[in-house]
């Protein structure tokens, strides 16, 4: 199962934002710097890789404190961009933003530009950067185009681009059969090919932080539709980068799903 990882092609990453912002210190820069290293090699190495970069309410909410996701989202996505920018430019290497909503994903033909300017981004060796429009996303009756969280919009980019590989990177080793916090030997899953869905009712919801959206629940529902999209799927501790290497190594980290 995992040898045929080694042959992933186009790769979406998704990097929450635990990894990238602490509550307490504000911006994990070397984080952005590792996350430069490791993407610019890859796509040095021929691979294809898309980022879905959470964060940028994370910063804002620190730097400005008390105000609005959307307000918190202006600010941070700015600041979140510049930062990528000085680290991939280091490297040398081209990087564009793209900020979507769910509209995208609900039209054949708005789809289909969306997937042709990845192709078209990835063809001129410029890496596809990809965050939520948190800043003038709603939800309401009759007018929703926010996700649920950017879990839920790393698959929607990957069925959208037909990617080989999902890979979940965030602040736990893998999926366990219990609740780790609560029981320090449990099980972690190596590779599932099906979940069931009283498993995702039943899970035990770990602390997200008070800067994240998502949580394991929202990582099993989005290796659901990941295991119905026939893409393979990777969930592991991205709290270094340079764990996207083992995961493309074919090692046995994290947990696979995949049929």
């Amino acid at each position: 199962m995992r040898e045929e990882i080694k042959q992933a092609d186009v790769i979406v990453v998704k990097v929450g934002t635990s990894l990238l912002v602490s509550p307490e210190t504000g911006i994990i820069e070397t984080a952005i710097e590792q996350l430069s290293n490791v993407l610019t090699e890859l796509m040095a190495m021929g691979k294809k890789p898309i980022l879905v970069s959470s964060g940028a309410v994370g910063i804002g909410l620190t730097q400005l404190g008390n105000v609005s996701k959307q307000t918190a989202a202006a600010v941070g996505q700015g600041i979140l961009t510049g930062l990528y920018e000085e680290a991939f430019r280091n490297q040398d290497q081209k990087i564009a933003q793209l900020l979507l909503d769910r509209k995208v994903f609900e039209g054949d033909e708005s789809q289909k530009a969306f997937a042709r300017t990845i192709e078209e981004l990835l063809a001129g060796q410029i890496l596809p950067i990809i965050n939520e429009n948190d800043a003038v996303t709603i939800d309401g009756p009759e007018y929703k185009t926010k996700f649920e969280d950017n879990d839920e919009l790393s698959l929607l980019v990957a069925e959208a681009v037909q990617a080989d590989l999902l890979v979940m990177l965030t602040d736990v080793n893998g999926l366990y059969a219990e609740n780790p916090a609560v029981n320090e030997e449990a099980k972690m899953f190596r590779h599932l090919c099906e979940i069931d869905e009283r498993f995702i009712a039943e899970t035990d919801e770990l602390p997200t932080g008070k800067l994240s959206r998502g949580g394991i629940r929202s990582k099993l529902k989005t290796a659901t539709g990941a295991l119905a999209a026939n893409i393979s799927m990777v969930l592991a501790n991205g709290q270094s980068p340079y764990v996207l290497f083992d995961i493309l190594a074919g090692r046995e980290v994290g947990t696979l799903f995949k049929k």
